[in-house]
């Protein structure tokens, strides 16, 4: 068996890199809607300059778990991979991500503020007792306790509150109904066509996803800076309950920083993890998810180490373009004379994974077409080199008219 080595990572440089990162693909669409049309002789493909390539390398070859369902992704790039015949199932309070992800949409917090302060009242106290009463998680509140948005995230991602969420619903949308409500369509907004959620906690068997659907969304909250700096603490001190631990089994091993464990009876163990990883001095961010998974709360940890340690290994700069080379030829009409578009002089690379299919394309800037290149001196922005992966675009690079040249 692997030995769990736990370890401290260098956070603060590598969430910087994080920081700059494109949004989570899952709302990063390229758009369809026509662009000038540069007539291309070089590189080899259509006339549009669109080519596919496969980042070289053998695709990752993940050990799924044999009961339940994993997913591992890299933020900002997409799923790297996902556990054959996935299908919606309980997911517990993994629900708490699209919870924290909704509050922090409806109310944004900057690193360093705490947001608004909160009153604990009469009624968020009753519902505490009845939480602890059903055995549910909690974290204990008492009337005329006072809380901020920043205290409540902490309390509903770490010590995993069920009363906190319903506190929190309520706060944002004057009811739980109304909250969840919010959930769903923010679920429909990010393409979790697997996902709908019942309540905003989790207890409920009802709130259901997929291992890929998580990664997703787990994405685009781990974009905030907030959330990292929330999740990777070790234990938590709140004023009335005192000092919490943070649950998460994997927290600390590997690099891992967070993010979000879950059971009930219906969803088995749960756990999401996330760890920094530099690839050529650039940081990006893993996500592995572990759904459904027997045994006590080690088996999704396992199974989520595991994903990470094989994704790892699979990651690297993958170069599209060398610096001020030509990517494309576009003969010019009439006199036969050709002009490249060359890429920019700094080095570009993006974080991908052996295995990738990668689809480039160039699109020309407004008002450009082939035509209106002869009248444009040399070294002028004419042209964007996309990169998209299959879930969007993964970086746009601008591109400089080169000199003419004779055809012949």
């Amino acid at each position: 068996m692997r030995k769990r080595r736990r370890e401290s990572v260098g956070f603060a440089s590598l969430a910087l890199a994080v920081l700059s990162m494109a949004p989570p693909w899952a709302s990063v669409r390229h758009s369809d809607v026509a662009q000038p049309t540069l007539t291309l002789t070089r590189p080899v493909g259509n006339s549009r300059g669109t080519t596919t390539r496969l980042v070289p390398g053998p695709p990752p070859a993940f050990a799924w778990p044999k009961s339940g369902e994993a997913a591992v992704a890299v933020l900002g790039v997409g799923l790297v991979g996902v556990s054959p015949k996935e299908r919606p199932i309980p997911i517990a309070s993994l629900t708490k991500i699209m919870t924290a992800l909704v509050i922090l949409h409806d109310h944004p917090l900057a690193p360093g503020q705490s947001g608004p302060v909160i009153p604990i009242t009469a009624s968020d106290a009753t519902d505490y007792e009845s939480d602890v009463a059903a055995g549910d998680s909690t974290v204990r509140v008492v009337v005329g306790e006072t809380l901020t948005e920043y205290e409540l995230l902490e309390a509903l991602l770490i010590p995993s509150g069920d009363n906190i969420a319903e506190l929190l619903a309520t706060w944002d949308a004057g009811s739980v109904a109304n909250f969840v409500a919010k959930m769903n369509k923010t679920a429909d907004v990010l393409g979790l066509a697997s996902t709908h959620y019942a309540d905003p906690s989790g207890v409920s068997p009802s709130s259901v996803s997929t291992a890929s659907d998580q990664s997703m969304v787990t994405a685009k909250l781990m974009g905030s800076a907030v959330v990292r700096s929330i999740v990777r603490r070790p234990r938590l001190a709140f004023p009335v309950a005192g000092n919490i631990p943070n649950y998460n089994p994997a927290l600390g091993i590997d690099g891992i920083i967070g993010v979000k464990s879950g059971w009930t009876s219906e969803a088995k163990n749960c756990l999401v993890t996330a760890a920094f990883r530099s690839v050529r001095h650039r940081g990006v961010l893993v996500i592995s998810v572990a759904l459904g998974q027997p045994g006590g709360p080690l088996s999704p940890a396992r199974v989520d180490e595991a994903l990470l340690a094989t994704a790892t290994k699979a990651l690297v700069a993958y170069r599209f373009a060398h610096p001020g080379a030509a990517v494309a030829t576009v003969t010019l009409p009439g006199a036969g004379e050709k002009v490249d578009l060359l890429a920019p002089r700094e080095p570009s690379f993006v974080v991908v994974w052996h295995g990738l299919r990668l689809t480039q394309r160039i699109i020309g800037n407004a008002g450009t077409s082939t035509a209106a290149l002869a009248s444009r001196p040399a070294g002028s922005l004419v042209a964007r080199l996309q990169v998209l992966a299959p879930w969007g675009v993964l970086t746009t690079l601008p591109l400089r008219l080169g000199t003419t040249f004779s055809s012949t």
